[in-house]
């Protein structure tokens, strides 16, 4: 996605609205996929999140940035509270 102003607050709106209505889905099993995610955009031959040089910024950026988001995958994470204190 190009760097631009009015595409990223669409974007970012439409996250936000997207993660209140899957809220309750997210409580039980976002940590998971949230997890897979930052692996697979964070990892050393990954895509990387942006290239200011070429100016585009990938979308999974603004999901794994987004505090909604991360408030609401927290209790399943691997740091999360569920994952951490869960009987083995």
């Amino acid at each position: 996605m190009r760097t631009d102003g009015h595409s990223h607050l669409a974007l970012g709106f439409g996250i936000t609205l997207g993660a209140v209505l899957t809220a309750p889905l997210l409580l039980l099993a976002g940590g998971f996929a949230y997890d897979r995610l930052v692996r697979r955009l964070y990892r050393s031959e990954g895509p990387g999140p942006y290239s200011k040089e070429e100016g585009w910024v990938r979308p999974e950026y603004f999901v794994v940035n987004n505090t909604l988001v991360q408030a609401l995958t927290w209790p399943t994470r691997r740091d999360g509270l569920l994952r951490v204190f869960a009987p083995r």
